[in-house]
């Protein structure tokens, strides 16, 4: 019995590690979520070990199943992109964690949650720099209400001389409209020069470049 609160104990101080990662960067499952996540899954391995004629390999596949619903839900769609995919990922590493920790491979969990923050923190960083055209980063542009959209957002990707899509178009204040475009911004753009161009647009009153 002691034995295995100490391994719940385990799963949860190992999938709050993975869950710190994903609240600070502000993601949609944070810290509770993958501390529940890793407790659930080391729950289910050893109270299912625990009793007769039971199959770990049996246990382990009800428990990737079930957190396959729970990565779907963090998955979301906005316009032509797709988020939450990493945090999707992150889930269901948590949940084999909470399995190698039920399975009284504590040491294996351990390494696994070292190696998961590599990825998570580290190769961010190299994605980043080396594959920038992977990811769609949002252009805001603020719009005078009698600005053809069509217009500005033809001039906007000349300017960005690369693909970019419409993700939505809002009311802004007074007589704004706001024009929210992604696009992936090369590597080696001066923002405040593609700024300064894309503000240049007629009918364009306000820039915005995220990242």
């Amino acid at each position: 019995m002691g034995h295995d609160v100490l391994l719940l104990l385990i799963a949860a101080g190992l999938g709050g590690a993975i869950g710190l990662e994903r609240e600070f960067g502000a993601q949609p499952a944070g810290f509770r979520t993958h501390v529940l996540v890793s407790l659930g899954a080391a729950l289910f391995t050893v109270a299912g070990a625990d009793a007769a004629n039971a199959d770990p390999t049996r246990i382990a596949a009800q428990v990737v199943t079930g957190i396959g619903f729970l990565g779907a839900g963090a998955i979301l769609r906005e316009g032509g992109s797709v988020k939450g995919l990493t945090t999707a990922a992150s889930l269901f590493v948590t949940a084999a964690i909470g399995v190698a920790c039920g399975l009284d491979c504590a040491g294996l969990a351990a390494f696994s949650v070292l190696l998961a923050l590599v990825v998570l923190t580290g190769l961010k960083q190299l994605e980043r720099e080396y594959f920038p055209r992977r990811r769609g980063h949002p252009v805001l542009l603020e719009i005078i209400d009698t600005a053809d959209v069509s217009e500005v957002v033809s001039s906007a990707i000349a300017v960005l001389d690369c693909d970019a899509s419409v993700r939505k178009v809002d009311r802004g204040h007074s007589d704004r409209t706001v024009i929210t475009l992604s696009s992936p911004l090369a590597k080696g753009y001066d923002l405040l020069e593609l700024a300064v161009r894309l503000r240049a647009l007629d009918g364009v009153v306000g820039v915005e470049l995220g990242s």
